[in-house]
């Protein structure tokens, strides 16, 4: 039986840890993000008389890049459209690599005083972004692993995923409304194939023959103002049910860091392995294997231990 994401006006950082990092749960919060200045104040029509002109790269809902344009332009094409039929959308992320694209890092240092980190999210003891005690983080002003900007039209949608490498995620609604559907992570073979994930919108009852012993545990519509918490190995679909902007950005923390080390022992992880060196960097060496950096993080979080 499919229920609604379970939802708190608000959210101490100690319940948080125990019932929902520890306890691999989603959650809603609704009531923190409603008090920041961004709330009523990001419009498109704001974010495009601000930052129109700056290159942003657009995805497709396999997540494949499928053009370069200028804000503006999507914008223009894409927003306002009753008859919107497209799944494109904009993803932009603050630095996550050495390429040089059209990242997002001067746009979030420009609307840093517009947000805040959740106050029930930890603000230490990560291993992505790496942050030990007594250090401490805020995705308003440092970098996360994929901190971006999602601007998307009517309809645009992610298929069915999971997020890589063990970790966890942010998704802060902050303007128009999106629908989320979660599948368990013990469904994996079901809805899986290697890389390739089944489309509940379009099924392949040949690749996935038993897709139907896998139905949904929550589905809910995300609305203005609300942080979605989406756990590490849970599969989500998500679909703008009108034109969108959100933020999200993705973490590994201590307190759930096994399944990220679980990844790396397994060589998974593919071309997302740059983003985890990039975050770690002067720590590891550039060219490490997956499992030569769950090593040298498992002695990290050993040292840790040793000194708490």
């Amino acid at each position: 039986m499919t229920s609604k994401i379970p939802r708190a006006y608000t959210l101490t950082q100690r319940r948080f840890v125990e019932e929902f990092l520890q306890g691999n749960q989603p959650v809603i919060v609704t009531g923190e993000a409603t008090r920041w200045p961004a709330h009523g104040k990001w419009s498109p029509e704001y974010l495009v008389d601000r930052f129109g002109e700056r290159d942003v790269l657009v995805y497709n809902s396999l997540f494949s890049l499928t053009d370069m344009t200028t804000l503006s332009d999507y914008v223009k094409r894409n927003f306002n459209k009753p008859d919107q039929k497209t799944h494109e959308y904009i993803r932009w992320y603050s630095r996550l690599s050495d390429l040089e694209i059209p990242w997002s890092d001067s746009v979030f240092d420009e609307l840093s005083k517009d947000w805040q980190h959740p106050s029930f999210l930890p603000s230490s003891s990560y291993l992505l972004p790496f942050c030990t005690a007594p250090e401490h983080v805020s995705a308003a002003e440092n970098f996360f692993p994929y901190r971006g900007l999602f601007i998307s039209a009517r309809s645009a949608r992610t298929r069915l995923h999971r997020d890589p490498l063990g970790s966890q995620a942010i998704l802060w609604q902050v303007y128009g409304e999106k629908d989320v559907t979660f599948y368990h992570p013990k469904h994996d073979r079901l809805l899986r194939d290697g890389r390739e994930f089944f489309d509940p919108i379009s099924p392949d009852a040949n690749k996935f023959p038993r897709h139907a012993d896998a139905t949904p545990v929550f589905r809910d519509t995300l609305e203005p103002g609300e942080i979605l918490f989406i756990p590490d190995g849970w599969f989500h679909d998500v679909t703008c049910l009108s034109d969108s902007i959100s933020v999200t950005w993705n973490f590994v923390c201590d307190a759930r860091a096994e399944p990220f080390l679980e990844c790396l022992e397994n060589e998974a992880g593919g071309g997302e392995l740059d983003a985890v060196r990039f975050f770690l960097a002067g720590m590891i060496d550039r060219g490490i294997s997956a499992s030569e950096i769950a090593r040298v993080v498992r002695r990290h979080l050993a040292s840790r231990a040793a000194h708490a």
